[in-house]
Order: C-alpha cells, then structure tokens, then sequence
C-alpha cells in the first residue's frame, strides 16, 4: 500500500508534513535494528550533554512526562540510562547516560547520519543551505504568528 501523504489543504505544508515524517520513519527504522527508537535515541542525545531530571528531559523532547517515564524505563532495563538523586534536592530524580548507553549512542548516531546523508542525497550542499534557510523562516513565521495572536 502506497503512503497517503498528508492533505492539510496546503501543497506546501503537505510537502513540508509528508517529508518530515519520511525522514523519521526511516531514522526510526534503522534505530529499531539497534534495539532503539526515534524517541529513546533522542532522550540519550540529551543526557549525553549532561544529567538532567525527568521534567527538564520531558521540555527538551517536547514529550509528556508520562511518556518519558516509558523511555527511560525501557532504556534503564537495558543499562543504558540510569536514575539517582540530584546533589542538591534529593526529590527530584536525576537521569544519567550511562557507559553502555554512550557506546550504544555512538553505533546509533552512526544510523542516523546515514539516513540523514540519503535523505537527502538529492540535493546540492546549496539546496540543502536554502532548503534549511526556508525551514527556519517558516519556524520563526509560526512563532511570530502565535506571538501577535496572544497579544491580540
């Protein structure tokens, strides 16, 4: 069966939608052959950078706590990600990447890079600059949109 895209009564964002969700079904794909999802590769990314609690992992994957509490618990049973209590409030549960989460992050990003390169294959380093330059004015579009409809 042929992939319905996406008929948002716009060609444009029809073609923005279709292509973005193309590219994370196939980064997802790949992710799965390593025992990982789109979503737990993204949680590991950030508590690459540094530890950080569940509430402030949920903001960065723009993700439900509930369903971040699903991600690390996978990841956990699997030794990749770990739990401990932050040195400055004991409440508040802090994550931290671990040895084996770092090596799986590693064959991981490999994945996806390859993914990403024949995402977008097709395209010149120069369409790839402008393709990237429209994406970011659409973002800011939207966010000055939602700016001038509040203060409405």
């Amino acid at each position: 069966m042929k992939p319905l895209k996406p008929d948002t009564g716009s060609a444009t964002v029809d073609a923005v939608l279709h292509a973005a969700h193309r590219v994370r079904q196939a980064a997802d794909a790949e992710l799965r052959t390593l025992g990982l999802s789109l979503s737990s590769y993204k949680a590991l990314r950030a508590l690459e950078i540094e530890p950080c609690s569940m509430r402030a992992l949920s903001e960065a994957l723009w993700v439900a706590p509930r369903t971040v509490t699903d991600i690390i618990d996978g990841l956990e049973k699997r030794g990749l990600v770990e739990r401990g209590t932050h040195p400055q409030d004991r409440r508040v549960t802090l994550l931290r990447i671990t040895g084996a989460g770092s090596v799986q992050l590693r064959s991981a990003r490999l994945a996806v890079e390859r993914v990403h390169r024949a995402s977008v294959a097709a395209l010149t380093e120069a369409d790839q600059k402008t393709l990237v330059a429209l994406l970011e004015r659409i973002g800011l579009a939207r966010s000055a949109g939602a700016a001038s409809i509040a203060a409405g």
